[in-house]
């Protein structure tokens, strides 16, 4: 399944985007996948199109006490998550 999340941030996007990186493992485990992230014109907010093997590995990986320290220590508000929708078809070119 893929879905658009969004969530607050106070990190640069080049910071958050550190963090996805050394987030991968966590997200391997719970069988995610990042396929594109993007950042509010402000600088406040991430949205980021995402592919879960399962909805239980999602909700694993944002309960996960590792990956919710890792996180808020870069500035990102863990309690301002919100899936917008679940994603059907896209294209990227």
């Amino acid at each position: 399944m893929r879905f658009l999340p969004t969530f607050k941030k106070s990190c640069s996007f080049e910071r958050w985007l550190i963090l996805a990186d050394h987030l991968k493992p966590h997200m391997d485990k719970h069988g995610l996948k990042l396929i594109v992230a993007m950042q509010s014109d402000d600088g406040t907010k991430i949205y980021d199109l995402g592919e879960a093997e399962t909805m239980e590995g999602f909700e694993a990986f944002v309960s996960d006490p590792d990956v919710i320290r890792m996180r808020k220590e870069v500035g990102v508000n863990t309690d301002s998550q919100q899936v917008i929708n679940s994603i059907g078809d896209f294209t990227s070119s």
